[in-house]
């Protein structure tokens, strides 16, 4: 039985001196599973970083371009309203360079054709002078008045147009009316007086 003993005594030793390695191991094992998770950690810490700041820098470069985009859009924008507006600037500017041929080419038309009705009113005057001077009793007795009066407004006609060419804004339609009127009752008058 001693060795029974002896050999449960060794046993005991052994079992304790196993425990205690198991315990020691433990404890190393502890120690490098933690140093492991330390240095796991720490890799995903640096991962992280490293993936934020890869983040970071994408975005930093995505707003770049998405700015540098913007920028070519206004420029493009600008370019596209300068065009617009010019063009649009240059379609009234033809327009107006038109209107402004017509209204010259009227207002020539218009003063040629006053110029010539002034012509003949002033030569029927004339005439109708000489016919007075010659046989008054044949004319109204107020016709020596009416004569004066109608080469009174053919000059005054006559000062009128000579404006109109000489800068004065070019004749509206209303104007070329209101001549037309004066011209005709000049014209009427020298009728009633022939």
């Amino acid at each position: 039985m001693s060795r029974f003993r002896n050999c449960g005594l060794a046993l005991i030793v052994l079992a304790a001196t196993a425990c205690q390695k198991s315990a020691t191991e433990q404890r190393n094992d502890a120690v490098e599973a933690q140093r492991e998770a330390t240095e796991t950690a720490q890799q995903a810490a640096n991962d992280r970083q490293r993936e934020v700041a890869e983040a970071n820098n994408k975005a930093a470069k995505d707003i770049s371009a998405a700015r540098q985009q913007a920028h070519e859009r206004s420029l493009e924008a600008v370019e596209n309203e300068i065009q617009r507006t010019s063009g649009a600037q240059a379609k009234a500017n033809e327009q107006y360079n038109e209107a402004a041929r017509d209204t010259a080419a009227n207002h020539s038309e218009f003063a040629k054709e006053a110029r010539e009705r002034l012509d003949k009113i002033d030569a029927k005057s004339r005439e109708l002078h000489q016919k007075m001077v010659k046989k008054a009793k044949d004319f109204p007795a107020d016709a020596s008045t009416r004569l004066n009066e109608v080469d009174r407004e053919s000059q005054s006609i006559r000062a009128d147009l000579s404006q109109l060419d000489n800068g004065a804004p070019r004749p509206a339609q209303d104007v070329q009316a209101n001549m037309d009127k004066r011209l005709d009752a000049v014209e009427k008058t020298l009728d009633k007086l022939d």
